[in-house]
C-alpha cells in the first residue's frame, strides 16, 4: 500500500484542481419524448429470432442504491417458478426466456432518468400472440402493484446477494479497480466497495 500511495501521489499531485463542483444533470427531468413510447415499433432482425421488448422511462434512481428498487422489481418479474410470467408463457408454449430490469450502466440509469426493461424471447407461436403476451405482463405488474412490496422477498434477496457477495470470486484487477473508480462517483464513502451489489435498507415505500 505504501508503494502504491507513493505511485499515486507521483502521477497525480500535478494534475490542478480547477475548484469547480460535480457537474450535475437533474434539472434534465424530461430527456424522451415519452408520448413516443406509447407505441408499438417492429424491427425485422437480422438473425431469425422473435424478441418482444418492453421499456419504461422513469425518473433517477440510482439515489436509491441502498434500497435497490429495481432490483426488487426486476427479481419479481424474472421469477421462473409456479405463478410467474414465464411459468404461464411456456405452459402456453410462448416463450423460451424472459428478462426484466435496469442494466445499471450509465445509459440505463443516471442523474437524469432511469430505464426498465422487460425482454420475452418469443416462440413462433409466441409471435403470433405477442399483443397477448404483453397483455398478460402488464397484468403481473399490476398485480404487484396491488399487492405492495413484501418484505420477506426483499430480505430474501438481500441475503443471497449478500452470500454471493461474500463468496464472488477474485475479478481481474484492472477491471476491479475501474469498478471501484465509477462507484466513488455514485456512493458514499463506505459504501464504495458494496454499493453496487448490496441491499441496505427497506423502504417500501421508494
Amino acid at each position: 500500500l505504501d508503494t502504491l500511495e507513493k505511485w499515486v501521489t507521483e502521477i497525480f499531485s500535478e494534475i490542478p484542481n480547477n475548484g469547480l463542483p460535480k457537474p450535475s444533470f437533474g434539472h434534465l427531468t424530461q430527456p424522451f419524448d415519452t408520448p413516443e413510447f406509447h407505441k408499438l415499433y417492429r424491427v425485422v432482425p437480422i438473425r431469425k429470432v422473435h424478441s418482444l421488448s418492453i421499456t419504461w422511462a422513469l425518473p433517477p434512481q440510482e439515489q436509491y442504491y441502498r434500497v435497490k428498487p429495481l432490483h426488487y422489481i426486476s427479481w419479481l418479474v424474472g421469477h421462473e417458478g409456479k405463478g410467474s410470467v414465464l411459468s404461464l408463457l411456456r405452459k402456453k408454449f410462448w416463450a423460451l426466456a424472459l428478462y426484466g430490469g435496469n442494466g445499471e450502466t450509465g445509459f440505463e440509469q443516471n442523474s437524469t432518468y432511469s430505464i426498465f426493461s422487460i425482454s420475452v424471447t418469443l416462440t413462433d407461436e409466441g409471435y403470433k400472440h405477442f399483443y397477448e403476451i404483453a397483455h398478460v405482463v402488464f397484468q403481473y405488474l399490476k398485480m404487484l402493484q396491488k399487492r405492495g412490496p413484501d418484505k420477506r422477498i426483499w430480505e430474501e434477496i438481500q441475503k443471497i446477494e449478500a452470500n454471493e457477495f461474500h463468496y464472488q470470486e477474485q475479478t481481474d484487477p484492472v477491471d476491479y479497480v475501474e469498478s471501484l473508480c465509477e462507484n466513488m462517483q455514485l456512493f458514499q464513502k463506505e459504501d464504495f466497495l458494496t454499493g453496487d451489489q448490496l441491499l441496505f435498507e427497506y423502504k417500501p415505500e421508494v
